[in-house]
């Protein structure tokens, strides 16, 4: 038997879900940090029950996932699960707050992330259409396209309605983002036409999501999980790392690099409520840097008093 710390977590997690506008994908991934430290607790300490977490309970399970190799990111995203369960188990007068107040996150490495050019994700947009019929080449297109032209998520991909495209106003309407927000992004006319050629073979669907199965079902995740990896597979592209999200941090990239939009921009096309999360797609490499400094205005004005010198 599991015991009541299972049940707590349950309620805490159709909690987030039903009110704060959680994910099923994010509460899938709290359930398994919660999980894990609640095997280490009945398996260590023999402790079935919130009352009974100490700090040195908490603090052993840290040990022990450092111990098997996780990063301090893993680390820190297992620990700000654990405190969220318990600030829920404080509001219920469950446990003392004192317990995690105590437990300190280790500092998060903040790596580049991986993004692809613009000649891969046209490799990847061609592969798409590898197929044995039009149907899948369509949607597929059409799914990978939305991807790489307006960054969504993908669980906000697999949530898109039909009544969310305006192919009149070039705009896709994400109402179910991360905590719920609502955004309107830009459409370009590729993405508007992969989008309509489609549309002209999604079957009739007793639901209006905007990508479907040839049986006419929406899609879930385990699904869309296999079109990206026939994809990724077919368009050659062998770098380590790339992953359905890597295409939402290529339109950031991108975007960003091209100097067509700042910041502050990128950051609502993204849907991010904090613009240092968005920071993080500010790498550049050695060359833009080099023409960086080569364009300083100092610089400039130093060259043309030498050239009318001479």
């Amino acid at each position: 038997m599991k015991g009541i710390l299972y049940t707590l977590a349950e309620e805490y997690l159709l909690y987030l879900q039903a009110e704060k506008g959680c994910s099923p994908l994010t509460a899938s991934a709290y359930r398994s940090d919660l999980t894990q430290l609640f095997t280490h607790l009945q398996q260590v300490y023999q402790v079935t029950e919130p009352a009974g977490i100490t700090v040195e309970m908490v603090r052993s399970w840290i040990v022990s996932m450092h111990k098997r190799g996780l990063c301090n990111n893993s680390v820190a995203r297992r620990i700000c699960s654990v405190k969220g369960f318990w600030k829920y188990l404080c509001e219920k007068e469950l446990v003392s707050p004192m317990v995690m107040a105590k437990i300190s996150t280790p500092r998060r490495e903040r790596s580049l992330p991986t993004y692809l050019n613009a000649s891969e994700l046209r490799a990847l947009l061609d592969a798409t259409l590898s197929q044995r019929t039009a149907f899948c080449a369509f949607r597929d297109y059409a799914i990978i396209a939305t991807f790489i032209y307006t960054g969504v998520r993908r669980g906000e991909l697999l949530n898109l309605r039909l009544g969310d495209v305006d192919a009149e106003r070039k705009a896709l309407r994400v109402e179910r983002g991360k905590g719920r927000k609502t955004r309107i992004i830009p459409m370009v006319e590729e993405l508007i036409e992969a989008v309509e050629d489609w549309l002209q073979y999604r079957p009739a669907c007793d639901h209006d999501y905007l990508f479907a199965t040839n049986r006419a079902s929406r899609i879930y995740p385990t699904r869309l999980q296999i079109i990206w990896k026939k994809s990724l597979q077919r368009s050659g592209i062998a770098r380590m790392g790339v992953t359905m999200h890597t295409l939402r941090h290529s339109f950031a990239t991108l975007l960003l690099q091209s100097g067509q939009a700042d910041l502050v921009s990128i950051q609502h096309l993204l849907g991010h409520s904090r613009l240092d999360t968005t920071a993080i797609y500010l790498h550049v490499d050695t060359s833009q840097l080099r023409d960086a400094i080569a364009g300083h205005p100092l610089t400039l004005a130093m060259r043309q008093n030498g050239d009318a010198e001479s």
